[in-house]
């Protein structure tokens, strides 16, 4: 077994996997070096950089900054302008767009397939004929995620598979 660490300071982003055997020391260091300050607020601070055994979160800032810029980039397109752009084909991909782009322009979340209905007709395109069996083929790629069983919001996954998408277009 291995442990997973991360570092995060402003202009540092470390990620390491460390044996087991490093544990004492980890714990020793991070005893030693603790910010009273960061942990009484609630810094926000991953378990592993403590030296507990757990991933770190997917809530990192980096990520959730990332997320930020990709939903205004979203924000500043029309609907229809980014399934040109991107050229999506299947209708999974079209709603993890569009749920993303009614989620980045201030629309409800989570959203419903009402919604999603209005944001096709405002990208000129045809709503999905059977929008059941493509958020599903969604939700099992990890794009979207359900809150109710009619409720629905765009995961991190997706918002990571949006940013690979934008990056390419140099958008």
């Amino acid at each position: 077994m291995s442990i997973k660490l991360l570092l995060q300071a402003p202009g540092l982003n470390l990620q390491a996997v460390v044996t087991d055997d490093a544990l004492p020391e980890l714990i020793t260091i991070t005893q030693k070096f603790r910010d009273q300050d960061a942990t009484a607020s609630g810094a926000g601070l991953p378990a592993s950089t403590t030296g507990v055994k757990e991933p770190p979160t997917n809530g990192s800032s980096a990520q959730a900054a990332n997320e930020e810029m990709i939903k205004a980039q979203l924000a500043s397109h029309g609907a229809a302008e980014l399934l040109n752009q991107l050229r999506w084909d299947t209708y999974p991909e079209k709603i993890l767009l569009l749920g993303a782009w009614h989620e980045a322009r201030g629309g409800s979340t989570p959203w419903k397939s009402c919604d999603m209905d209005s944001v096709f007709r405002q990208a000129k395109e045809g709503a999905p004929s059977n929008f059941p069996r493509d958020i599903k083929v969604a939700i099992k790629s990890g794009w979207i995620n359900t809150h109710t069983p009619r409720t629905y919001s765009v995961t991190r996954t997706g918002w990571n598979r949006l940013a690979d998408a934008m990056s390419k277009l140099g958008s």
